[in-house]
């Protein structure tokens, strides 16, 4: 007995459509999660950068206020323009409770750690596509601490995550 012939083998040619499709939709979602990343700057309260503070009558500048910006892309929160005290761990961690990320908490940690005796106030100032340039500080009469954003010249109309910035005010005692 005998097996019979084997078929002719067919050939079929394999194209790599998915990794033709998958890598600029990979290089595309980089570049925007470059774009939207996090940074912490700080800014003089005297000193309001490229843009032009609030026009306000009545709560003053304390003098020799600085003025910490975090930003945190996709943190939430809620903005305020009254700020919060932060001089104690617990005033801290009740701020920080609005927050969905641990990386915020810890930013204002490292933050404060350094204020030593002055008054350390904090608010979101801005919840959206754009990080404001700088912010200020301003208490009133009754001792009431408000943070106001600079406007930002050119914003963004539209972003895929939004970007979460909090001012933290360093007040001097005295």
């Amino acid at each position: 007995m005998r097996e019979p012939p084997a078929p002719a083998t067919r050939r079929t040619r394999m194209r790599p459509r998915l990794g033709l499709l998958l890598a600029p939709l990979l290089v595309l979602t980089a570049l925007v999660a470059a774009a939207c990343g996090s940074s912490s700057s700080s800014t003089t309260a005297e000193d309001p950068g490229p843009s032009t503070p609030p026009s306000s009558s009545g709560p003053v500048t304390p003098p020799g206020a600085d003025v910490h910006l975090i930003s945190l892309t996709g943190a939430g929160g809620q903005p305020s323009g009254t700020a919060t005290p932060l001089n104690t761990p617990e005033q801290i961690a009740a701020f920080s409770k609005q927050f969905r990320s641990g990386a915020m908490e810890h930013r204002i940690k490292a933050l404060t750690a350094h204020a030593g005796d002055d008054d350390v106030q904090g608010a979101v100032i801005a919840v959206g596509c754009d990080r404001p340039p700088g912010a200020a500080v301003q208490v009133d009469g009754s001792g009431t601490v408000t943070i106001t954003p600079y406007d930002v010249e050119s914003p963004l109309e539209e972003c895929l995550v939004a970007v979460t910035t909090v001012a933290i005010a360093v007040i001097p005692q005295g």
